[in-house]
């Protein structure tokens, strides 16, 4: 089936139709052996025709200027800079797309007639779907709108409708619990670094913690204020190990005098149990370093995971500028120290970084980070899930690869040292080096020393 019902049905391609096939089908005039040249009646370009015989950008453009400028389509001073971010946008099939989108009409509408300023609150009233965050992150790379950390906006907003949906009495902890302890921390701790996913996650999940609790409360008759130790152990016992997370709304309330004398205890940190044999890490190199059927990506981040264990999180925050070639030698730059790479992987970086440096030229317009892993959205880079299942399509063992490699660095590197060079926190890389078996006390003698 053709992808658009006004296209040709041989090549597929939305060009002007000449004749209709007996079967109803439409052909265009290449197709037809005619020998016409269709050019965009607005610019004049051949691009491929999108609609009233204008290219994408083109058409794009025209609806804009109708939208913002009402009928004559002049655009208002105030609104200049707005038409023209998304009128130069690197991916103008994405802005026409939008505009027939609902609301989308409505909106620009209003923001023409409007004196108000542009901000992010009128794009956050449509879907959040990917064109729109497209749409958002080209008018932030064009200096429209503000900088923002999106997942750190999205969490008020997601908290509000999780609350609506619980009853109204548990609202009373609940919401200052939510807005004025959990969101406040995050806030103060993520001033000055984006949010990471891992705490998003976190973040709902002590709050979805916290309602269970109250709902358990209430089905037994027990009030918040008249739990017991006992009757709390007896909660946590009946279910799984991630109830634990109510033990900050425990010291929430108790810390306020909501609740007695209670105590969770911290779910302890499992050791790992997934490695990977000496054979099997070997092999997977191999294939990551010499395997070209692989997507370069996979080949890169998983010579990296299988060399360093670097966590999936850290290499997805790498960017061109993280990497230092000076022709000779290629360095990572991970939290300011610098990793140097072996030949072969730094191949693979160089390749890597010179294939993404051709995109972000396409994409400037809607982001202002050259990500060195970026995803389908040019501002963001990929996820780390759909990361984790790409090395997996291709036969590389993202845990147990990242396990083996971390094991055999904390057996010759200090906590400290590992923590740097791995990009992972200090409380970390102690377990590493406790898992190894290593005692460095002579080593921190030896620093003293210097």
């Amino acid at each position: 089936m053709r992808e658009h019902p006004d296209a040709c049905f041989q090549c597929e391609q939305r060009r002007p139709l000449i004749g209709v096939t007996g079967a109803g089908n439409g052909i265009c005039g290449p197709c037809a052996g005619v020998d016409l040249t269709y050019a965009c009646q607005r610019c004049g370009t051949s691009e491929e025709i999108f609609r009233e015989q204008m290219c994408t950008r083109c058409f794009a453009t025209k609806r804009l200027a109708e939208a913002l400028g009402g009928e004559d389509a002049t655009i208002p001073a105030h609104r200049e800079d707005f038409h023209s971010a998304l009128s130069a946008a690197g991916r103008p099939r994405r802005v026409a797309y939008w505009l027939t989108c609902d609301r989308v009409p409505a909106l620009l509408k209003y923001i023409g007639a409007s004196k108000e300023e542009f901000t992010h609150r009128h794009l956050d009233d449509l879907p959040n779907t990917p064109t729109t965050r497209y749409i958002r992150d080209v008018l932030v790379a064009a200096a429209v709108l503000q900088p923002r950390d999106d997942r750190l906006e999205a969490l008020p907003r997601w908290a509000d409708a999780f609350l609506a949906q619980a009853p109204l009495p548990h609202r009373k902890y609940l919401t200052p619990f939510a807005h004025w302890f959990l969101l406040h921390r995050i806030r103060r701790t993520h001033r000055h670094r984006p949010l990471r996913a891992s705490t998003q996650h976190q973040m709902r999940s002590r709050l979805r913690r916290a309602l269970e609790l109250l709902d358990w409360l209430d089905r037994h008759g027990i009030p918040l204020g008249k739990l017991t130790q006992p009757e709390l152990e007896t909660w946590l016992e009946e279910g799984p190990e991630k109830r634990r997370e109510v033990r900050i709304f425990i010291t929430w309330a108790r810390g306020r005098g909501l609740a007695g004398a209670l105590e969770v205890p911290r779910a302890p940190v499992a050791a790992p149990s997934v490695f990977s044999t000496d054979e099997g890490q070997a092999e997977q190199l191999h294939r990551c370093l010499s395997d070209e059927t692989m997507p370069l990506d996979v080949r890169t981040a998983g010579a990296l995971t299988l060399l360093f264990g670097l966590q999936h999180t850290r290499l997805l925050e790498l960017t061109l500028h993280d990497i230092i070639d000076n022709d000779t030698d290629v360095t990572l730059n991970l939290n300011g120290h610098r990793l140097p790479l072996p030949p072969e992987v730094a191949q693979l970086v160089r390749a890597l970084r010179d294939q993404c440096q051709k995109r972000w030229q396409l994409d400037q317009t809607a982001s202002t980070t050259p990500w060195l892993f970026p995803g389908q959205e040019p501002a963001r880079f990929l996820g780390a899930t759909y990361l984790y299942l790409k090395l997996r399509r291709h036969g590389i063992a993202p845990l147990a690869s990242r396990n083996t490699a971390r094991l055999a660095l904390a057996t010759d590197l200090p906590a400290s040292v590992l923590a740097d060079f791995t990009g992972t926190s200090i409380s970390n890389a102690t377990r590493w080096t406790g898992y190894a078996k290593r005692d460095w006390l002579d080593y921190i003698a030896s620093r003293t020393q210097i």
